[in-house]
């Protein structure tokens, strides 16, 4: 049942996506979107104040979202090896509280919650690795995470 030692979890091409381009890919639409308000003709003011607001909100978002997730989660076994911007935290299974999938999130996140906190908060959200096709479903990894969290709490 469990997975072998220090395999990655994560999908970190998807977390850089996540984190560094796409923002950035918004903000260019909505910057394309300011500049076409701004030279059209007649200049309509209340265009170029929604953009402006699109954009600040837009980065307010992005950073709400993508601020959480870790770089890299490595099952260890017994335990979980999380990087997360520059910070690396060995996180206990046994000390995991609770596994959920994040809803409304594409790409599709895991949600650790810790019963203790640690270096990186109480809470740990990475993508996972693979791509899901159903995704209403829970997660497999989430099932065995839970899993061999309630049976290292069991036998510890």
């Amino acid at each position: 049942m469990g997975a072998p030692a220090a395999s990655s979890l994560s999908n970190a091409f998807m977390t850089r996506l996540v984190k560094k381009p796409f923002p950035g890919m918004a903000l260019a639409v909505l910057g394309v979107m300011l500049v076409g308000g701004v030279f059209s003709r007649p200049l309509q003011p209340a265009s170029v104040i929604v953009a402006l607001g699109l954009v600040a909100l837009t980065v307010l978002i992005q950073r709400a979202m993508a601020r959480h997730l870790a770089d890299e989660v490595v099952d260890g076994g017994d335990h979980l090896l999380v990087r997360s911007d520059g910070i690396e935290e060995k996180v206990m299974l046994r000390d995991v509280a609770a596994v959920r999938r994040g809803f409304g999130n594409n790409p599709e996140r895991l949600i650790l919650t810790l019963r203790r906190p640690g270096r990186l908060g109480d809470t740990i959200a990475f993508i996972p690795k693979g791509i899901r096709w159903f995704p209403y479903v829970e997660h497999p990894l989430a099932y065995e995470l839970r899993t061999r969290a309630q049976l290292l709490r069991l036998h510890t």
